[in-house]
């Protein structure tokens, strides 16, 4: 209690000085004091002390260590039931806190960073909220109903023409956590949900579902640029992303950590990366990745697939650009999917992957190695494994050839004083011909 006091003393004390008191009876040396103007000041001072207390109140009601859980987070129970701009205004009033936690109820309206003016001429402008190393979690809110299940939906905001829009951004090292959600992307969305500048994340159990008339050609996740995220699910049935161009998008040296029940239905591309993104996948429970292209992976994409469980399926093609893939586990390729391999290597080491070497292709100096099948231009697809790379280098630089050229550089570094001629018979012969491995 006494640190109480001490707060509320220094409170006082600096309010109080700081405002110009006008005390209704000052005093001089001679004069003879009344009561009345004893009383009257003190009156006076204690008026302005009680008016300091309500201050002093409202700011321990509302400071952090009064109200952050064992995490430091402020939490703020929204219930967008009436008012569906619930979140948007408690996010808006609370942006210099640095650790939010929002329960939801009913379907908010998401896109919560947008600000939305309206300037002296009566236009509309809008600006983004974009503060630095700030964690935002979003859940449906359990305390009173185990089975609440929130959505965001899209918000209007007006800039020349009304925009529909839902899609949360997470940049600048914040952090964006999502959990037992559905997203209702609007048709002016990019994306769902942003990781961006080395912030990080995740959703955990949330559906994304894409709009049906799209103005762009819509990304449930995008993660870039430093980024890292973790998108799964633990309960069956509850993570998804359906009726997108894109699954989940990753570039710029990004991680995305995919894992549990997630089940990706793209129209495109179920997993795209670009310049040095990688991701991790591991599935269980009925997970899978159905696109036209499942994985896609281009300039740099490293990509690690365990799924731990038979049922979990690639329905897909999957095309490499300059990039690495291993698949290992239960992990099973649907059988109309093909594999293309371009200037990059795979590895498959699962023994039941349902793959077979007339559905991979290579080209380029790409590495293709599947466990129990013989990757040594089998059926023509161009594709060589460990052992048929030692035979193309070993026919294309036969020991002849080195031994002939090791011999050369070694007689001109230490060159006989006198050296001895070679007869005709004795000379070396170059091969008269290089035998192909195919």
């Amino acid at each position: 209690m006494h640190w109480k006091t001490a707060f509320f003393v220094m409170i006082v004390t600096s309010q109080l000085s700081a405002a110009e008191l006008e005390i209704p009876k000052v005093f001089v040396n001679g004069e003879v004091a009344d009561a009345i103007d004893f009383n009257v000041n003190n009156e006076y001072l204690i008026d302005q002390i009680e008016g300091e207390i309500v201050r002093t109140d409202e700011l321990l009601a509302n400071a952090r260590w009064m109200n952050a859980d064992s995490f430091g987070a402020i939490t703020k129970k929204i219930d967008c039931t009436t008012n569906q701009s619930a979140l948007i205004e408690a996010y808006q009033a609370s942006v210099f806190e640095d650790h939010l936690n929002f329960l939801l109820t009913g379907s908010c309206f998401g896109a919560y960073h947008y600000v939305q003016t309206i300037n002296d001429e009566g236009q509309s402008t809008v600006g983004q909220i974009q503060p630095k190393n700030q964690v935002v979690a979003i859940s449906s809110d359990k305390t009173t109903n185990p089975n609440n299940r929130a959505k965001l939906v899209p918000r209007k905001v007006t800039t020349g023409r009304d925009f529909f829009t839902v899609g949360l951004v997470s940049s600048f090292g914040n952090g964006l956590y999502l959990d037992d959600l559905e997203i209702e992307m609007g048709p002016d969305d990019a994306w769902a949900v942003l990781y961006s500048r080395s912030s990080n994340g995740g959703l955990g159990d949330v559906a994304i579902k894409g709009n049906a008339e799209p103005s762009y050609e819509q990304k449930g996740v995008r993660i870039q640029t430093g980024a890292t995220a973790y998108i799964g699910g633990q309960i069956e049935g509850k993570a998804s992303i359906e009726g997108v161009a894109q699954g989940i998008s990753i570039a710029g040296d990004s991680t995305a950590n995919i894992y549990g029940t997630l089940i990706i239905n793209a129209e495109l591309i179920g997993l795209d990366t670009f310049l040095g993104g990688t991701f991790n996948l591991s599935l269980n429970s009925g997970g899978k990745i159905a696109a036209v292209t499942a994985i896609k992976m281009n300039q740099g994409g490293q990509g690690f697939i365990n799924s731990s469980q038979p049922d979990v399926s690639i329905d897909g093609g999957i095309t490499l650009l300059s990039s690495s893939l291993s698949i290992g586990s239960s992990t099973v390729i649907s059988d109309s999917a093909t594999i293309y391999v371009q200037d990059s290597m795979l590895n498959i080491w699962n023994d039941n992957s349902g793959i077979d070497s007339d559905r991979i292709s290579c080209a380029g100096p790409s590495f293709a190695s599947v466990n129990g099948l013989s990757m040594n231009n089998s059926n023509g697809n161009g594709c060589l494994d460990q052992s048929g790379w030692k035979v193309l280098i070993d026919s294309m630089l036969p020991p002849s050839s080195v031994s002939k050229q090791s011999t050369r550089v070694s007689s001109k570094m230490n060159p006989e004083p006198q050296p001895v001629a070679v007869t005709k018979k004795e000379r070396l012969r170059e091969p008269s011909s290089v035998t192909s491995p195919f």
